[in-house]
């Protein structure tokens, strides 16, 4: 359960705009106050006339769920968490979509996050349950730590090009690299992020 917080337009902005998204009709009041953490509607009601006064939303008067984004406030930013990632043997490749709020930090059109599963990359400091920040690219340069994609499998390991075959290089002694005659790039490694 939801602690009450000092409800903020942003706060209601955003519930309209991730229920837009996902095809849902608009929210009744007693639904945006239980989404926000409230007991009573009064607030958010408040809340509505002044988003409305910021021309950020339209309602019909008289009419329940007749909220109406208009368009004109911005998207939130955040980075869009890509689902998980092999840090050890190749996993199938994962690709559901969540935004993981990071603000300003990440643009989320050039660039994924993905969690990753493992131990094959703990000398580079990558832990199993971290956020891997990847930079979308199709191209590296050699040593980089890349999003690989091997036969429809993903892993997070370093890209080494040999004459005749690539070289997935994990970075803990016990594990042995991979190696393959060729491989799709999704993506280089950019920032980390973990939660204490």
């Amino acid at each position: 359960m939801r602690t009450a917080q000092p409800l903020a337009e942003e706060d209601v902005l955003s519930f309209l705009q991730q229920r837009h998204r996902d095809g849902h009709s608009s929210p009744s009041l007693r639904e945006i106050a239980e989404h926000v953490g409230h007991t009573t509607t009064i607030s958010v009601q408040r809340i509505l006339d002044r988003l409305e006064s910021q021309n950020l939303i339209e309602r019909e008067a008289g009419k329940s769920r007749s909220l109406k984004l208009t368009g004109k406030a911005k998207p939130k930013r955040g980075l869009i968490l890509w689902g998980q990632i092999a840090a050890g043997p190749l996993t199938e490749a994962i690709a559901d979509e969540e935004l993981f709020d990071l603000g300003e930090e990440y643009d989320s059109d050039t660039h994924r996050g993905l969690r990753v599963k493992g131990n094959s990359m703990v000398e580079a400091h990558i832990l199993d349950g971290d956020i891997a920040v990847i930079r979308l690219q199709e191209t590296c340069h050699e040593g980089d730590i890349v999003a690989a994609v091997v036969d429809g499998e993903a892993t997070l390991k370093r890209f080494f090009r040999h004459k005749d075959h690539i070289l997935l290089q994990p970075e803990n002694k016990r594990m042995k690299p991979i190696r393959v005659p060729e491989v799709e790039i999704r993506g280089v490694l950019v920032g980390l992020i973990r939660r204490l």
